[in-house]
């Protein structure tokens, strides 16, 4: 069936849900299935005068958008256009009040945004968020709801709801979304210490193994988001190596990760099959307010699907750097590449840095990608 959304409900002869957003459209460039995802977003103690200042302006309760305004137009370029909401939408009413670290309560506005400004994938799947419990997960979930056009992955409502796989469809090619977390600031990295498994999905192989492997089943491509890695720290740790060669030796088709609020590398992973897969290993946080220049520095990780010998394939990867930006007056993201070196330089934000210019490319450089990196 099709809902009033147009999204498809459906379920194979072997009894596999699914549900596809997007069925019948086609791609900006025929043949070509394009991707362009960006890292976290949430609000800080020190971006909420940003956000109040903006709200005043736009009549809208600490207003989100006008931090994509130089972004946004680049990033709808794009057929898949994936974010990371960090944190839960409980609202300020009923005893609650907007809050940053290290308890979260964002403003409805950063959902809303997401819609707005053009996202149509995101997840909602981290450590962060159980921080307002049941209630702030379900309005998270009321919000995102008035935007129908979002496919929001690793938080469900029922198990019905994990156990569906979900796709977005470009050129009646269809590729799924997987969601993981490490573990929960509450509850743990044990996935049986949550109050259930959908409200979050937390790591553990032979679930994970069995969700892929369903999803494989019934998409052309699958790509795996991973929340994990240890904050501040640029080189993946042990458990993000293990995890990278245990989803390329299922044949995911790439993996995309975020939560260390810096940037880490981007690296190929050879499965036991033969096929490289990306894997993306940490694209730092998109929207914060943080005041040192390691985390407010971010970036877009691009690549493009295509058929080759029947098989749907990723080719094409890229990184496109963004930095959190302002000359003294409104903050926003920018592509780095979109600037002049005289820009960089007066980035009012990159005050704990002398030469702007020659350290963001010192340390993009030192991550060691392994695809272009667009400057």
């Amino acid at each position: 069936m099709v809902d009033d959304n147009g999204i498809v409900h459906g379920t194979t002869p072997d009894g596999i849900n699914y549900v596809v957003y997007g069925r019948g459209k086609s791609s900006a460039n025929p043949g070509v299935i394009s991707l362009a995802a960006v890292g976290d977003v949430f609000a800080t103690n020190m971006n909420f005068p940003i956000l109040a200042e903006y709200g005043e302006r736009s009549g809208v309760d600490y207003d989100f958008k006008p931090y994509y305004q130089a972004v946004a137009d680049e990033i709808n370029s794009y057929d898949l256009r994936f974010i990371n909401q960090e944190t839960p939408c409980a609202g300020n009413e009923n005893g609650y009040e907007y809050s940053g670290y290290p308890v979260f309560n964002t403003p409805d506005s950063s959902i809303h945004a997401i819609g707005n400004v053009g996202f149509n994938i995101s997840n909602f799947n981290s450590n962060h968020t159980w921080d307002m419990g049941s209630f702030g997960i379900e309005r998270s979930h009321e919000l995102f709801a008035q935007h129908p056009e979002v496919m929001v992955i690793g938080s469900y409502l029922s198990q019905d709801g994990r156990d569906t796989v979900h796709m977005i469809e470009r050129d009646g090619a269809t590729i799924a979304l997987l969601s993981y977390s490490y573990g929960d600031n509450f509850n743990g990295e044990d996935p049986d210490n949550f109050p259930n498994k959908y409200y979050t999905c937390q790591f553990d192989k032979s679930v994970m193994q069995e969700e892929i492997e369903r999803a494989q089943k019934v998409a052309d491509a699958v790509v795996v988001y991973m929340h994990w890695g240890t904050e501040y720290t640029t080189e993946p740790n042990d458990q993000q190596l293990e995890y990278a060669q245990f989803l390329a030796d299922l044949d995911v088709d790439a993996v995309i990760g975020s939560h260390a609020h810096i940037l880490q590398p981007i690296r190929y992973y050879t499965s036991s099959t033969g096929k490289q897969v990306p894997v993306v290993f940490g694209l730092s946080d998109f929207i914060t307010g943080w005041t040192l220049t390691d985390t407010i520095l971010s970036g877009m990780f691009t690549c493009d699907f295509a058929w080759h010998d029947g098989k749907l394939a990723v080719e094409n990867c890229s990184f496109t750097p963004a930095i959190e930006w302002s000359d003294g007056g409104d903050t926003y993201v920018r592509f780095l590449k979109d600037m002049t070196d005289d820009e960089i330089a007066n980035n009012t934000r990159t005050e704990d840095v002398s030469d702007d210019v020659t350290y963001l490319h010192d340390f993009i450089d030192g991550l060691g990608m392994e695809v272009p990196v667009n400057w």
